[in-house]
């Protein structure tokens, strides 16, 4: 099923947002912020489930949200959040979690493999509430960018290992860091799918065929080797609309 996600949704009341989303979507990719997070919005959010032919999952809380930190305490934080998030989905019967990587910041840029290790060891934390929970968590390639981990194929699935994790396979993420080839010979691994496209210098977030990042490569792939939802990340609904009307067109 094709989706849509945007941290956009999550500026607008949810109510607002769903009616919109809705008339174009019926899957959409909740990002747990602002007016979206599951803790304010739990019983409309239920409703919604329950009356409505929407479908859901969910992105973990991100904005300063560091499983990958080398302080322990906010660490341990991070992981809190991912766990209580998964806890709720599990409570709304939501399948499916996504959750990013750890990010190098303060003394981990003088040992960047310091982040990578704490995220390894976050990951497998996280491990546990999702069995407990059954609860499904997939992780994230991350854009090239001084602060990121896992921006490589090789990378995230060391950070993955041992938990049990499938991948979320970003399509823009991986075309910034030259990785898209890489990270599509994963595929049998994948667990979610992120579509969106770029110059290839950062992450842009632009429709799905306005960008360097080889559509028709991709969806072959995906055409092959994956049966999950496809989900459309953009900076608005519009041009999340746009984007749905190129993938159906190409996947027909």
């Amino acid at each position: 099923m094709i989706g849509i996600g945007s941290p956009t949704f999550c500026l607008h009341p949810f109510e607002e947002a769903l009616e919109a989303i809705s008339k174009n979507f019926q899957l959409w990719e909740l990002l747990s912020e602002g007016e979206d997070r599951l803790d304010i919005i739990r019983g409309t959010l239920k409703h919604a489930i329950e009356s409505t032919d929407m479908r859901f999952q969910v992105h973990a809380p991100l904005s300063d949200v560091n499983i990958g930190s080398v302080h322990e305490p906010m660490r341990r934080a991070a992981v809190a959040q991912i766990t209580e998030t998964i806890s709720s989905c599990r409570d709304l019967g939501i399948p499916l979690v996504t959750v990013h990587p750890g990010f190098v910041q303060g003394i981990a840029f003088l040992d960047r493999a310091r982040a990578l290790e704490k995220t390894k060891e976050s990951l497998k934390e996280i491990a546990r509430s999702a069995q407990e929970n059954a609860v499904e968590v997939v992780v994230e390639n991350m854009p090239a960018n001084i602060n990121a981990t896992c921006t490589t194929a090789k990378e995230l699935v060391e950070a993955i290992e041992g938990t049990g994790f499938r991948i979320c396979f970003d399509m823009g993420h991986a075309n910034t860091s030259g990785q898209l080839d890489a990270m599509l010979a994963l595929a049998e691994r994948f667990g979610n799918v992120h579509l969106h496209n770029n110059e290839g210098q950062w992450d842009q977030h632009n429709v799905v065929n306005e960008g360097t990042a080889d559509l028709e490569k991709v969806l072959s792939v995906l055409r092959r080797q994956y049966r999950g939802n496809m989900i459309i990340e953009s900076t608005d609904l519009e041009s999340g609309i746009r984007s749905k009307t190129v993938l159906e067109r190409a996947l027909g």
